[in-house]
């Protein structure tokens, strides 16, 4: 899941089918926990790489 973040964050035109897959499906289930040293929860992060792709997340 981290690996989708990042690759949502740094390229999102080229964004793998399997990333996306795993940014969506992670939304879908309303994720939780947190990555240490990261400045907000994973949930909070698949929302922002969904917005970055364009996506509106669904707990937003």
């Amino acid at each position: 899941m981290t690996a989708a973040i990042a690759l949502a964050r740094r390229q999102a035109a080229a964004l793998p089918d399997a990333a996306l897959t795993v940014l969506v499906r992670a939304d879908a289930v309303a994720v939780s926990g947190a990555v240490e040293g990261w400045d907000r929860s994973l949930r909070g992060h698949v929302a922002v790489a969904l917005r970055h792709l364009g996506l509106q997340p669904a707990f937003a």
